[in-house]
C-alpha cells in the first residue's frame, strides 16, 4: 500500500480492526487540533505557561501507546501530547493542566506536559531531559519485582540522546533485562539547532548495539509503522528479553517553543508537511475503504466541539487555592508536621 509516495508498513496488521484504524486516526487529529488551538492561544498570551507543539509527531505517541495494556506505563516526553490521548486523558483534562487551574491533577504544581494520571499508566515526568531514561527503567524494574508482566514505555527526543541519563539508563537496563521500550522521537532538531550539531552517527539507533540490545529505525510519519516497531518491542520485554530502542524518524511542523521563533528555513518545512502522518494514514484507510472525507469531517466538527467546550471551561475554572503549594510534598500532611 503506498500514500504520497511512502510505503505504508502493514496497512491493515491482522490485530488492527477498522475501528482501531479509524480510532488511531482520530487521535491523531485530535492530537493536530490541540496543538493548532494551544498555540493560538499562547500567542493570544492567554496561557500562563509555554507549550512544546507536537503537530508533525502524532503517529509516534498514537503508534506506540495504543496497544499497551492498562497495566504498562509510560512516560511522555515533552512533545508526545497524543501518548495522553491515547491512554485516555481528555481535552478538558489537559486543557485544565495547560491552565494550571484547580481542575488540574497537579494543581498548577508541574508544566502539562509532564503531568501524570496514575489510573492511566502515566508516570509524572521529570524537568530535566533525558532524566525520564533512568525513571523510566526503575519502574520497569519495580513492575517486575512485584511480578508482574508490565512493561514501561519512555519517550524521549533526539537531543536526550547527548545527555548521560540516556547512556546510563540503557545500560542499567540492559544490564538487569528490564521491560522497558525506550522510544526517540527523532525530530532533526536539538531544539533550534540540527541534529547533527551534538549527535555524531546519523541514527539514534545505532547506541543500542553498545548496550547489546536491538535498535530499530522506522518512519515517524507512518503510526503502524511505529506501532508494529513497538509491538515488537513491547513482546520482547514481557517475555522477559530485555529492553529495546525504537527511533522514530519525525518532523515537528511547529516552532520549537511558542516563545521561540522559527529557526528551519521554510522550504524544509514545507517539505515534510508534505509528508504530514494524518494525510498518510487518512490516504491509506480511503484507499482500503475504511475511511472517507464524510467522516474525517464529522469526526474534525466532534473534536473541534469538545475542544471548544474543554477552552471555555478551563478558562472559567478557578486557580488553585496557595495552601495547595504544600500539598503532596511531605509524606505526611502539612497540618500534622505543626509547621
Amino acid at each position: 500500500m503506498r500514500c504520497n509516495g511512502v510505503n505504508m508498513a502493514n496497512a491493515t496488521p491482522e490485530d488492527l480492526t477498522p475501528d482501531d484504524l479509524r480510532e488511531m486516526y482520530r487521535l491523531m487529529l485530535l492530537g493536530r487540533r490541540f496543538s493548532e488551538r494551544a498555540m493560538e492561544l499562547a500567542e493570544a498570551g492567554r496561557l500562563p505557561t509555554g507549550l512544546h507543539p507536537s503537530a508533525g509527531q502524532e503517529a509516534v505517541g498514537v503508534g506506540a501507546c495504543y496497544g499497551l495494556r492498562d497495566t504498562d506505563w509510560i512516560m511522555p516526553s515533552l512533545r508526545t501530547t497524543e501518548a495522553y490521548w491515547t491512554r485516555g486523558v481528555t481535552l478538558l483534562q489537559m486543557m485544565n493542566a495547560i491552565m494550571a487551574n484547580s481542575g488540574s491533577i497537579s494543581m498548577g504544581k508541574e508544566s502539562f506536559h509532564h503531568c501524570g494520571y496514575p489510573e492511566l499508566g502515566i508516570i509524572s515526568g521529570p524537568a530535566i531531559v533525558a532524566a525520564q531514561i533512568p525513571m523510566t527503567v526503575g519502574a520497569a524494574l519495580g513492575m517486575r519485582m512485584k511480578g508482574t508482566d508490565g512493561v514501561g514505555v519512555c519517550f524521549f527526543g533526539d537531543g536526550a540522546t547527548a545527555r548521560g541519563d540516556f547512556h546510563e539508563g540503557l545500560n542499567l537496563a540492559a544490564l538487569l533485562k528490564a521491560p522497558v521500550v525506550f522510544i526517540c522521537e527523532n525530530n532533526l532538531y536539538f531544539q533550534t539547532v540540527p541534529t547533527e550539531i551534538g549527535l555524531p552517527i546519523e541514527n539514534v539507533a545505532d547506541r543500542a548495539a553498545s548496550y547489546g540490545l536491538p535498535g530499530t529505525i522506522v518512519d515517524g510519519q507512518d503510526v503502524i509503522a511505529v506501532y508494529e516497531a513497538t509491538r515488537e518491542g513491547v513482546r520482547r520485554a514481557r517475555q522477559g528479553e530485555g529492553p529495546s530502542l525504537v527511533e522514530c524518524k519525525t518532523y515537528r511542523f511547529f516552532r520549537h517553543h511558542s516563545t521561540l521563533r522559527e529557526t528551519r528555513s521554510l522550504d524544509e518545512v514545507a517539505r515534510w508537511k508534505q509528508r504530514d502522518p494524518l494525510t498518510i494514514m487518512a490516504g491509506s484507510l480511503k484507499d482500503q475503504g475504511i475511511l472517507d472525507d464524510a467522516t474525517i469531517a464529522k469526526t474534525d466538527r466532534r473534536i473541534g466541539e469538545e475542544l471548544d467546550a474543554a477552552v471555555e471551561e478551563s478558562m472559567a475554572t478557578p486557580g488553585p487555592d496557595a495552601r495547595e503549594a504544600f500539598t503532596h510534598v511531605y509524606a505526611e500532611p502539612i497540618e500534622a508536621m505543626n509547621i
